[in-house]
């Protein structure tokens, strides 16, 4: 490989990204102003307050939020004379006058607010922090504001941020693409890697702060994730010693979740445990019907019952230690492992078209589907005298197992075995990544910058795959099959640099414009079939925002991006599933990345009175799309692989809301329609249609420390290459209690009350074929959570952390 060749030509550009800043440095700051706003009775923050600033004319010229720390800053204003309006509910409003004449910064220092003392002495008046909120290039959805997450999963968190959808198996798409990509506090994961569904199940709800939606994802980000990027942002504590303990228990699922964070002078130590168990079963009926020049061949009936339990755990540690003001380094570990089987019983039939049974058998497949893994960062992070100026330096080590074996046995219709199959498939993975980012601000007042940073990610994965099946009608003696045993080598280095330029002037415009250069380099071999390849090839990925802020709660954003899409190891991996006999899949070697433009105008309004609201049109094309290509037998066998045969275009409308009809009363929903079109010429495929979806969550503060919240989600049905996916419910009901003096809440939640299973059916075709299956879900859940908290509240950590955000596909199962 031309791996150290083009490292030689890499490093100069590391090298100059770390010294160019010398030429530039400045020490006076931008315009700022700043201040710490706490109770007068008690000095503890107050978080979430409203800060205003107006001008002489008494107009808003900016707005901004105090921290979880009480902290608020805002850069948004120029010389000149102004007054600061500081509002919260249950508290006195407060307005202070301030002059702007140089860049010095103006500190308000320690700002107090007197309780209105005008209040009942029954009532409690609490303000909360808008449930979802706008920022340039990305929604943000505070999940930690949504009582209906208590108990729950990382699954249950994202299916109600906005734009994204969740499946019944915890599949995760955004506007119809399931080629994203979810980090972790920035980082990029092993374990979301290996299995997004699975690793989002092994995440509790009650670690997540917030969820950011990135739609348009600038040139810092790999060059993968064309739908977006998603990042979940975790909790962390801020008092010298907090923690949680969470229990679950209910008919489909039961956790414990601790959590600690301690904090020692220039000391912060967090550490999450996560013990997980759960159900899933699905009911699944098939029928296809296979043709040959218009006229019917046969049929073929599949009855299906899978019943899994997942017992899984994970765990992570935090330690960040700040040196001095200017330098912090942190490390993290995070280590999982669990149980993911696909135990399924199959009733098998083929038919003659005016169906009469040709052929019946059951079979039953255990699986076995262990994996574990560790992912290591370190990272070190130089605050410069010049504020902005900022270099951030990144390691990290992953390094999995997976192992996903299944033994099938086929029983005739008088339960002989006639047939046994095994197969033991085993996945190594090791991953190396590092990372240098550096911010340089242009002007003294930090407004204007650019950043720059280089990216080196070596990836080695190693596949052992064997299978043995009986013959000659003797299913007790097993032998190897030679052309479906091999071992499959494949290697993926990715250089990459970028830079972008960032914009920000007093009129209210901003530009974010950059673009990313990345060399992908691969190298495959299948080793008894003594097949090897290579293939390098360079993209150039332009990205661009403009955004304009009208005034102080409106603004405009329109948003450029391409993006490329790497197969994964699962798509490419030769490895033959036949676990169930009519359905087989398989990868292949041969993928080609995709290539993916998009655009997007966004329409936000944010207001102070609890009102939200976006709306955003996107236009979506993708070339050389990798597509899952559905082929039929004679006998009426599936075989899906995946190819690059095909191209697709999207377009729609996005629209998510949050408001308040009365104080303790709040309502968020999230709506989208978008028309699909895909296209194969090889394949002779045009199919287009239009999708929709919607959901609301609606939440209340009764009396006493009662709340209760009401969540619903319906997805029509949305087109897919070879056929469709039908319309899908959500819906589920919560009821929370509070103990304030007790630091405990205990929280009852049950998902689908009024119907045990929900129903969702596919549909896949061609000339040859029409294949409809309908699955059914058990979703009827109830589950009861106790939390108890120590110590006092979380934020989130301040570290950056690597992203490697740039594989198309993941894992599917096992």
């Amino acid at each position: 490989m031309k791996f150290q060749y083009n490292c030689r030509l890499f490093l100069p550009v590391l090298i100059a990204l770390l010294t160019v800043h010398s030429s530039f440095s400045q020490t006076l700051p931008g315009y700022l102003i700043k201040g710490t706003l706490i109770d007068s009775t008690s000095s503890k923050a107050i978080e979430f307050a409203t800060i205003s600033i107006l001008d002489e004319q008494q107009q808003v010229v900016a707005l901004t939020y105090s921290d979880e720390n009480g902290v608020f800053k805002s850069t948004d204003i120029k010389t000149g004379s102004y007054f600061l309006n500081l509002s919260f509910v249950g508290y006195r409003q407060k307005r202070l006058a301030f002059t702007i004449t140089s860049t010095t910064p103006y500190d308000f220092g320690i700002v107090k607010l007197i309780s209105d003392v005008k209040q009942l002495d029954a009532v409690t008046v609490t303000g909360m922090k808008q449930l979802v909120e706008q920022q340039p290039g990305m929604l943000i959805y505070n999940a930690e504001k949504d009582i209906s997450n208590t108990g729950g999963t990382a699954a249950d968190v994202l299916r109600k941020a906005p734009i994204l959808n969740v499946d019944a198996a915890g599949n995760v798409t955004m506007r119809g693409n399931s080629n994203l990509r979810i980090l972790i506090n920035g980082k990029y994961s092993g374990q979301m890697a290996r299995n997004a569904a699975d690793a989002l199940n092994m995440m509790p709800a009650g670690s997540i702060k917030s969820v950011e939606v990135i739609t348009s994802p600038s040139a810092r980000y790999d060059a993968e994730g064309a739908a977006g990027v998603i990042n979940i942002i975790t909790k962390k504590g801020n008092q010298s010693t907090s923690g949680t303990i969470e229990v679950v228990g209910g008919n489909l699922e039961q956790a414990i979740n601790p959590r600690i964070a301690v904090n020692r002078d220039k000391w912060n130590v967090s550490s999450t445990l996560h013990l997980h168990r759960f159900r899933n079963k699905e009911l699944s009926n098939v029928d296809r019907t296979t043709y040959e020049n218009g006229m019917e061949t046969g049929k073929v009936r599949q009855e299906i019952v899978r019943d899994n339990a997942k017992p899984h755990s994970s765990g992570d540690l935090q330690i960040e230690y700040l040196a001095d003001s200017a330098n912090v380094f942190n490390f993290s570990v995070n280590g999982w492992l669990g149980n993911w089987p696909q135990n399924s019983e199959q009733h098998n039939s083929r038919l003659t078209p005016d169906g009469q049974v040709i052929d019946q058998f059951f079979q039953s497949v255990k699986t076995k589907a262990p994996n574990k893994g560790i992912d290591l960062n370190l990272g070190y992070t130089k605050k410069f005298r010049k504020p902005g100026e900022e270099l951030y330096l990144m390691a990290q080590h992953n390094r999995s197992i997976d192992d996903f074996n299944y033994n099938a046995r086929q029983r005739d219709d008088e339960q002989f075995l006639v047939y046994r199959e095994i197969n033991d498939n085993t996945t190594h993975n090791r991953e190396w990544t590092f990372q240098g980012d550096y911010i340089l601000p242009l002007t003294p007042s930090g407004k204007h910058a650019l950043e720059s940073g280089v990216k080196a990610i070596l990836r080695n994965v190693g596949s052992d795959y064997q299978v043995q099946a009986s013959a000659n009608g003797m299913p007790d003696q097993l032998s190897i099959v030679p052309s479906r045993t091999d071992r499959f080598d494949y290697r993926q280095d990715v250089l990459a640099a970028y830079s972008q330029f960032k914009f920000k002037w007093s009129s209210g415009w901003a530009l974010h414009a950059g673009a990313r250069m990345e060399g992908t380099f691969l190298e495959g071999d299948q080793r008894d079939a003594k097949v090897h390849f290579t293939s390098n090839f360079w993209n150039f990925v332009p990205s661009a925002t403009v955004f304009k802020k009208l005034n102080a709660n409106n603004n405009l954003t329109l948003s450029y991006t391409k993006r490329i899409s790497r197969p994964s190891i699962w798509d490419l991996n030769p490895n033959r599933d036949s676990q169930d006999p009519k359905n087989i899949v398989v990868g292949n070697p041969s993928l080609k990345p995709e290539e993916v433009n998009q655009m997007e105008f966004t329409y936000a309004l944010q207001t102070n009175s609890d009102l939200f609201l976006n709306i955003s049109a996107f236009g979506r094309k993708t070339d050389n799309s990798i597509e899952s290509i559905v082929t039929m037998d004679a006998e009426g066998v599936a075989t899906t692989t995946k190819q690059n045969l095909a191209s697709n275009e999207q377009y729609g409308i996005n629209f998510s809301t949050s408001f308040s009809p009365l104080p303790d009363w709040k309502i968020n929903s999230n709506a989208n329609i978008r028309q699909a079109r895909f296209k194969s010429g090889a394949l002779g495929i045009d199919n287009k249609g239009a999708a929709w979806g919607i959901n609301i969550n609606t939440s209340l503060k009764l009396p006493k420390n009662y709340s209760v919240q009401a969540y619903g989600d319906y997805d029509a049905r949305s087109i897919e290459l070879q056929g469709f996916e039908g319309a899908w419910l959500y819906y589920s009901f919560s009821a929370k209690k509070e103990l304030p003096a007790r630091k405990l809440s205990i929280t009852l939640t049950t998902v689908s009350p009024f119907g045990a299973y929900r129903p969702q059916k596919e549909v896949v075709s061609s000339p040859e074929f029409y294949s409809i299956t309908r699955n059914q879900y058990l979703m009827r859940s109830v589950k009861l959570s106790l939390n108890w908290e120590f110590g006092g509240l979380f934020k989130q950590g301040s570290g950056r952390k690597i992203s490697n955000d740039d594989l198309k596909n993941v894992k599917q199962g096992g």
